[in-house]
């Protein structure tokens, strides 16, 4: 049996596999980010527990195999599948424990440098192979892929950016400690991102309407919050599709941020579904690629 890790900045995931078939789920919120000292060997034998003398290696894949995780692996770049994370992959030994078979993440470097580490995984057990597949969060990802093969990687940090308007910012005074959902500000917001002509310049001028709009009654210090997420994923979208409507695009996950991605490219006439991670095909899938211990 192998033990397949997801090990993010915020989360810690491991499936039990016995072949092809998971035998087990663990899951807890111990993130990279919250393991003090850099004490990853002790946390991981104290999430497995008794897994340890089941398995015969242990893959680990996410943020815990980058320069800022446990022990950082190189990147395979594009176009890159999961014989090209396997070839790149890194063993490492601990007395007491299976092979640490640390998976890379995948990067690009032209036009500009981007990377991704674990996302990949979501993506490789998905039964569509080809277009372009969108992963919402703070750091969105833009995942172009041919074959199953991922080809062109785009961050867009919408996300973040925005819960940093939300918390600390000239707008973010306005906003009510309360939230309740306003989906037809959000809806102004995205459509106020899109109108290219109407307005002048593009998000960053944009976004100071969030607070002169109230200024002048027209938009309520409930909305801002909704009109502020509209605003930046419909930037987002504007900026990653252009003019180009015509992809297959494919939103992987089926939370409320991703069904507002759903919302925006609906507004934007693009053609775009909804599908669940497929993590767990993932790495089967590679499992198959790198074959018996």
């Amino acid at each position: 049996m192998n033990i397949a890790i997801e090990w993010t900045s915020m989360a810690f995931r491991a499936l039990l596999l016995d072949g092809e078939k998971i035998v087990g789920d663990k899951k807890s919120d111990r993130g990279t980010t919250t393991v003090a000292n850099g004490a990853f060997e002790a946390t991981l034998r104290e999430e497995l527990g008794d897994w340890i003398q089941q398995a015969e290696r242990i893959l680990l894949s996410g943020m815990i195999t980058s320069r800022n995780g446990w022990i950082e692996s190189p990147f395979a770049m594009v176009p890159a599948g999961p014989e090209n994370l396997v070839a790149r992959a890194v063993t490492h030994k601990i007395d007491g424990l299976p092979p640490l078979i640390l998976l890379p993440g995948i990067a690009q470097t032209n036009p500009l440098p981007d990377v991704m580490r674990g996302e990949e995984m979501s993506l490789f057990g998905l039964e569509q192979t080809d277009g372009l597949f969108v992963l919402p969060g703070p750091h969105a990802k833009w995942v172009t892929m041919e074959h199953g093969h991922i080809t062109g990687i785009t961050t867009y940090m919408s996300g973040e950016i925005l819960n940093l308007l939300k918390k600390d910012s000239l707008v973010s005074r306005l906003i009510p400690p309360t939230y309740e959902g306003r989906p037809d500000a959000f809806r102004r917001g995205v459509e106020t991102a899109y109108q290219q002509d109407a307005f002048p310049g593009k998000i960053l001028a944009r976004i100071f309407s969030a607070r002169s709009l109230v200024l002048f009654d027209q938009l309520q210090p409930e909305d801002i919050a909704d009109y502020l997420a509209g605003l930046m994923i419909g930037a987002e979208i504007r900026e990653a599709l252009g003019t180009d409507r015509s992809r297959n695009i494919t939103i992987v996950g089926h939370t409320a941020l991703a069904e507002n991605y759903k919302h925006a490219l609906d507004l934007a006439g693009a053609q775009a579904v909804l599908s669940s991670p497929a993590t767990e095909k993932g790495f089967i899938r590679l499992q198959r690629v790198l074959g018996p211990s």
